[in-house]
């Protein structure tokens, strides 16, 4: 099945600005914007984060020196108010006939909430959220705005000029807890989380939202799963320090899915399993891997399909051929759902 003709939607990530020198940030970007688009994936999420560069300038940037990418934008409401956020999708709209996609995130890590002074809990920050993306929905669908929540009042806000309906955003709301589903099943948007193993995501016990998740994995697969693993070892090797870094980033965090990762049995570090954690427990990437052959990763992948996923958010590419290998398995893996990865397109996800 061409991935065109389904409801599923691959995108590769963004490397962040603390991982390169300020000289070669820029050039390695649009690099990977580029491998992205000639991949022919939708585009790549762009981090938000008090040590990153703005997000909104790194999209811009790459839609600039690119066909078709999307930019899958994280958005934090401390960052940009309701109608700033609305008027930067249209403006981009607007200049360059493009589109950019949101992932709406209710904090972030704890030193950044810190710093801008957000003190609400765990689940006020969604209930803040779900205020925010209303605006943010009514500003760009061109009507004036009134709004009267418990955390914002827009009084006769409307936008200049509103993107056409073939630009509007898709949006996703970014976590895993029971708060996050509640939040995204709410505003009718599909949710964006780290995935637990395939076997247990199928589980009757996992939160599932009913408008279709999105999950942040690495894939590795080729071939053969020796050759696989080979490239995966070389690139994520054991580092004691890194285990103890992460350690006490989970210890500080309260974030859901870090908790929910941390806490899954891990096997022998020389163990080949499927659903890899080497990279995260060696801080070398924040989300697990699916390493193998293209017939066991792509086993592995249609029971995430199966089990509601309709966005892949893959880790940063290290060269153009990751997310060729990646795209091979994703592809079989939808066709061999025989239609199931299609949803009513009444209930398709929007800003």
């Amino acid at each position: 099945m061409d991935l065109a003709q389904s409801d599923v939607a691959i995108y590769s990530t963004c490397p962040s600005t603390i991982d390169y020198e300020q000289e070669s940030y820029l050039p390695e970007l649009l690099e990977i914007a580029r491998w992205t688009d000639d991949a022919g994936y939708r585009g790549a999420l762009v981090y938000t984060d008090c040590n990153a560069i703005d997000a909104w300038m790194a999209a811009q940037v790459t839609i600039e020196n690119t066909a078709s990418f999307v930019p899958l934008v994280a958005v934090q409401p401390m960052d940009m108010t309701p109608f700033a956020l609305a008027r930067a999708v249209a403006s981009l709209a607007l200049l360059f006939r493009r589109r950019v996609d949101l992932n709406f995130v209710s904090g972030g890590f704890s030193r950044d909430l810190v710093v801008q002074g957000d003190d609400l809990s765990h689940d006020r920050r969604y209930d803040r959220l779900v205020e925010y993306v209303t605006i943010v929905r009514m500003l760009l669908e061109g009507g004036r705005v009134q709004y009267a929540g418990q955390y914002y009042n827009i009084r006769g806000a409307q936008l200049p000029f509103a993107p056409p309906v073939n630009l509007m955003p898709t949006a996703y709301v970014s976590g895993s807890s029971a708060a996050s589903v509640a939040a995204a099943e709410s505003l009718g948007i599909r949710q964006l989380s780290y995935p637990l193993p395939p076997e247990d995501f199928e589980g009757a016990n996992v939160c599932r939202n009913k408008f279709g998740t999105g999950i942040r994995i690495g894939i590795i697969a080729r071939d053969d799963s020796s050759e696989a693993w080979q490239i995966a070892r070389r690139r994520f090797p054991i580092d004691r320090e890194g285990q103890e870094n992460m350690e006490l980033l989970c210890a500080l965090s309260e974030s859901s899915w870090q908790h929910a990762i941390a806490s899954l049995t891990m096997p022998a570090e020389t163990d080949e399993e499927l659903y890899w954690l080497g990279p995260f427990r060696n801080y070398h990437t924040f989300c697990p891997y699916l390493v193998g052959s293209y017939d066991e990763v792509e086993k592995a992948v249609r029971a995430y399909v199966s089990g509601g996923v309709r966005a892949f958010i893959l880790d940063v590419p290290q060269e153009p051929d990751d997310l060729h290998h990646a795209r091979i398995v994703i592809q079989r893996a939808v066709g061999a759902t025989n239609g199931t990865a299609r949803v009513a397109r009444d209930v398709q996800p929007g800003a």
